[in-house]
């Protein structure tokens, strides 16, 4: 398999980009009312049409998919923003 004709692009601006889903969770953790259920809604408004974003109909509300040259990958998302919080040790 020779992976370098693939233009992964799309894919690096739906994860990255200014409105990605990284930016999209970092926003949702700085939210006092953010959740995780808030956060996939987000991703996927923002991104409804895009060949990078995979939806199920049948996905519970903090499941979304992202498509790459390898396939669709899902995610739960149910502890994302709790893993990306900025909170100190105690």
């Amino acid at each position: 398999f020779n992976c370098s004709s693939l233009d992964n692009s799309s894919v690096l601006s739906f994860i990255e980009g200014k409105v990605g889903v990284i930016s999209t969770m970092n926003e949702e953790c700085i939210r006092p009312s953010g959740t995780s259920s808030s956060f996939v809604y987000k991703v996927r408004k923002l991104h409804q049409g895009s060949d990078a974003l995979s939806i199920n109909k049948w996905d519970r509300p903090t499941v979304f998919g992202i498509n790459h040259y390898a396939g669709s990958v899902t995610y739960d998302a149910g502890n994302f923003l709790v893993c990306n919080a900025d909170t100190m040790p105690n």
